[in-house]
C-alpha cells in the first residue's frame, strides 16, 4: 500500500496535481485528508480516502495554535500509519511533511516529501528543511521552489522537480472564439497572497482605454481572512471605474469553459510556487499575462504570453491591452501556448516522471504468486445490501481481478440481486438467490457448497478490499505441510483505525485480564503481548476466535467444520465457529499482513434501530454454554459484566459518555436473570 497524506482538504492547484498523480503509485494507493473537495475528487478517481480531522491552514501569526494543530495532525497520521503499515508514505505539502518528521522515530516506511510552497519564514523554514533532509525523496513543482528549499544543493539527487500537468487533449473541444466584449480571466483560489486586488487595479487602468473590458474572477475565497478579502474585493469592484465590469464566479469544478471564453488569463501572484492555472490556460490556447518571477517564469515565455514586473498593475494593464488590441497576435500566441503545453506539461509524461522518481523509494513487499489469485473464491451473504455489495465488487475488480465472488442473497428487497447480476470487468459474480432470509450462517454454508476453488474467503458485503493482501492468506493456507487454520485479516474501520476483530477464548486468562485492564490502557506492545488487544499485533498470532466479517481458510477445512451452525440465525456464529474449530484441532490465527475495510452493522443496525445488545449477550451466552458448558457460560457472563463495568467507570472518570457500556451491562444482567 502507498499512502498519500494531505493536511489540506481544499482543491487548489497542488491538490489537483495530487489527484492526477496519486494513482500512478499503484492500484492500492490511498489518500488521507480532511473532508472536502479534495476527498471528493479523489474518490471520483477511485482512490480510497481515509478522512482526517479538518484543521485551519494558517501558520503566520498563530505560532502556538499552529504548533498545536500540527502536533495533533502528527498524532493522527502516526496512528493511521501504525494501523495501515504502508510500504511508502507520501507527505503532500509542508504541514504533512513536518508532521511526519515529528514522528520520524517511529517510522517504518520510506517517506517522500512533496513540498509545494515557498518557505514562510526563517523558523518554519529551518524546520521544513530538516524535514526534507530526513525524507528519502523530496519532490517540488518548480526550480524556484527547489532553490528556495535547498539553496546549497545539499539534497543532491534526492530532490526532484516534477511539474504539475494537465491532460492536453481534454482541452481540444474548448478552443472557440473568445467572448465579446473581451473578457480577462483570473483563475484560482481568492487569497491575499495571490493579489486579486492587483487584478482589479489593472482592470481599472485598462478600462480607461477600453471601457468595454470585463473581468471574471473564478475561484472561491479560502482561509481565515476569506470573508474580509471577499468584502474588500466586492467593495472595490462596486466603485464607479469598475461598476458592472467584474463578475465573481466562485469555484468551478471544470475551468475549461471559462478559459474558452477569455481573451487571456491574468495572473497576479508575485511569488507563485508554480501556477497550474497558467498551464491550463496554455492547454486551452489562451495567452497568459503573469509576473516575471518564480513559477510563472518557468511556465510562460514570450511566445505564449507576456511577463510583467511583479506587483506592477500598470504593466499588467498594458500587457492586457496589447492582447485585446491585436486579436491576431493573441490567437497566434494561443496556438503557440498549446504547443508549449503539449511539449512540457502533458499529463502522461509527468505521470511517468512522478512514478519514476517516487515508486522506487518504497519497494513493495514480496508479491503474491500469480497462481494465488486463481485459487481464491469470495463468498458474501446479502440482505438489503445493494450499495455495500457494489463497493465490495468494485474493490475486488480493482485489487483481485478475475476472482470469483459468490453472492448469496437472503430475499433482499432492494437492488442487491440486480447488483450481483451486473457484469463487471475484472470480477466474476454468481448469484445464489434464497427465497427467504435464512440467516448469515446458512447463507455462508450455501455459498461454500458452490465453491470449487481451494481457498475461500467469507466476507461481509460491507467489506472492501484496499489492496491484494488477501492473497497472503491464500498462500499461507496453501503452504505445503502447513497446518489447518482459520486466518483472520486485519480489519480496519473506514477512518483507518483497527477494529477489535479478534479475541481471546471465553474464560481464558487473557479474557479475564482485559475485563480488569481496558485495552485502551494497554500502551504500545503491551496489549498484543498480554492478549488484551490482539488486534493491535503487528505479527501473526494465535487467537481464541475471530469476527466473521472476513475469514479465510482452505475450502475443505471450512467444509469440515461446517462452517456455521445453522441453528444460530444471527449473532454468535463466529464465536461458535472459533470454539468448534478448536475442538477439531483447527486454530484461528490473526494475520495482519492482510487487511480489509469493514463498515460494520450495515444491515442489523437499521433492522434493530442500533446495536441489539441483549441479542448479542444472549447469543454469546448460549454459544459458550453449548461449546464449553454451563459453568464456563456463567464465568463468561461474570467476566463480561466486569468488562463493561470497568470500562464504564473509566469513561465516567474521564468525563466521557458511557451510555453504550451502561446498555451492555443492562443486557448482560437481563441474560443472567433469565432462566
Amino acid at each position: 500500500m502507498r499512502l498519500v497524506i494531505s493536511y489540506s482538504g481544499v482543491l487548489g492547484g497542488a491538490e489537483r496535481a495530487l489527484v492526477e498523480l496519486a494513482d500512478t503509485l499503484g492500484a492500492d494507493s490511498c489518500l488521507a485528508c480532511p473532508p472536502g473537495a479534495l476527498a471528493d475528487a479523489a474518490r471520483t478517481r477511485g482512490l480510497r480516502v481515509f478522512v482526517l480531522q479538518e484543521r485551519r491552514l494558517e501558520l503566520r501569526g498563530q505560532r502556538i495554535l499552529a504548533a498545536a494543530r500540527l502536533t495533533a495532525h502528527a498524532r493522527e497520521i502516526r496512528a493511521l500509519i501504525d494501523s495501515l503499515d504502508p510500504e511508502l508514505v507520501v507527505a503532500w505539502g509542508m504541514r504533512s511533511g513536518l508532521a511526519l518528521w515529528l514522528v520520524r522515530a517511529r517510522r517504518r516506511a520510506p517517506i517522500v516529501f512533496a513540498h509545494n510552497d515557498f518557505l514562510p519564514g526563517p523558523v518554519i523554514g529551518a524546520l521544513v528543511r530538516a524535514a526534507a533532509r530526513a525524507a528519502d525523496r523530496v519532490l517540488v513543482p518548480s526550480s524556484a521552489v527547489a532553490g528556495d528549499l535547498d539553496p546549497a544543493g545539499r539534497l543532491g539527487d534526492r530532490l526532484a522537480v516534477v511539474n504539475p500537468a494537465v491532460e492536453i487533449e481534454s482541452f481540444a473541444g474548448f478552443n472557440g472564439q473568445p467572448a465579446h466584449p473581451p473578457e480577462v480571466l483570473v483563475l484560482g483560489a481568492l487569497v491575499d497572497w495571490k493579489r486579486p486586488d492587483l487584478a482589479l487595479e489593472a482592470l481599472a487602468i485598462a478600462r480607461t482605454r477600453r471601457s468595454e473590458l470585463r473581468l471574471r474572477l473564478v475561484g472561491a475565497p479560502i482561509g481565515a481572512s476569506a470573508e474580509k478579502l471577499s468584502a474588500r474585493l466586492r467593495h472595490r469592484a462596486s466603485q464607479p471605474d469598475l461598476a458592472g465590469a467584474v463578475e465573481f464566479v466562485g469555484f468551478v469544478a471544470d475551468p475549461r469553459p471559462e478559459l474558452s471564453r477569455a481573451t487571456c488569463l491574468l495572473h497576479c501572484a508575485p511569488r507563485e510556487p508554480f501556477g497550474l492555472a497558467l498551464v491550463e490556460s496554455l492547454a486551452a490556447g489562451r495567452p497568459v499575462v503573469a509576473p516575471d518571477a518564480a513559477g510563472p517564469r518557468e511556465i510562460v515565455d514570450h511566445s505564449c504570453g507576456i511577463l510583467y514586473p511583479p506587483g506592477d498593475a500598470h504593466a499588467a494593464a498594458v500587457a492586457v491591452l496589447r492582447l485585446i488590441a491585436d486579436p491576431l497576435q493573441a490567437s497566434a500566441m494561443g496556438a503557440r501556448a498549446r504547443q508549449r503545453a503539449r511539449a512540457r506539461f502533458d499529463l502522461t509524461q509527468v505521470r511517468s516522471r512522478f512514478a519514476a522518481v517516487t515508486c522506487p523509494v518504497g519497494q513493495r513487499r514480496s508479491p503474491a504468486r500469480p497462481e494465488a489469485a486463481g485459487a481464491l473464491a469470495l463468498v458474501t451473504v446479502t440482505r438489503n445490501s445493494s450499495s455495500e455489495l457494489e463497493r465490495l465488487l468494485e474493490s475486488v475488480a480493482r485489487h483481485l481481478p478475475g476472482t470469483r465472488v459468490l453472492v448469496v442473497d437472503c430475499a433482499s428487497e432492494d437492488r442487491s440481486r440486480e447488483i450481483a447480476l451486473q457484469k463487471r470487468q475484472g470480477v466474476r459474480t454468481e448469484l445464489i438467490a434464497l427465497e427467504s432470509n435464512d440467516g448469515f450462517g446458512a447463507g455462508c454454508n450455501r455459498g461454500l457448497a458452490a465453491v470449487t476453488e481451494p481457498v475461500t474467503a467469507l466476507v461481509n458485503p460491507d467489506v472492501e478490499l484496499i489492496d491484494d493482501s488477501l492473497l497472503a492468506l491464500v498462500e499461507e493456507a496453501l503452504r505445503p505441510a502447513g497446518p489447518e487454520r482459520l486466518l483472520a485479516p486485519l480489519v480496519l474501520s473506514p477512518d483507518g483505525s483497527r477494529q477489535d476483530s479478534v479475541h481471546p477464548r471465553p474464560g481464558s486468562a487473557a479474557e479475564l485480564a482485559r475485563s480488569l485492564i481496558p485495552p485502551a490502557l494497554a500502551i504500545g506492545r503491551l496489549g498484543p503481548s498480554l492478549g488484551l488487544a490482539p488486534w493491535r499485533s503487528r505479527t501473526s498470532r494465535r487467537v481464541g476466535w475471530a469476527v466473521a466479517c472476513a475469514l479465510v481458510g482452505r475450502t475443505d477445512t471450512l467444509v469440515r467444520v461446517g462452517p456455521f451452525d445453522e441453528r444460530i440465525f444471527l449473532f454468535g456464529e463466529d464465536l461458535d465457529l472459533g470454539l468448534r474449530s478448536r475442538e477439531l484441532g483447527i486454530e484461528t490465527w490473526f494475520w495482519p499482513q492482510a487487511r480489509v475495510i469493514h463498515a460494520r452493522a450495515h444491515a442489523t443496525a437499521p433492522a434493530f434501530g442500533g446495536e441489539p445488545f441483549e441479542l448479542l449477550a444472549r447469543a454469546r451466552h448460549e454459544v459458550v454454554a453449548r461449546r464449553l458448558g454451563p459453568r464456563y457460560a456463567r464465568l463468561d457472563d461474570s467476566t463480561q459484566t466486569l468488562t463493561f463495568a470497568s470500562r464504564r467507570l473509566l469513561k465516567c472518570a474521564l468525563g466521557r459518555e458511557a451510555k453504550r457500556e451502561r446498555r451492555q451491562l443492562e443486557a448482560i444482567r437481563a441474560v443472567r436473570r433469565s432462566p
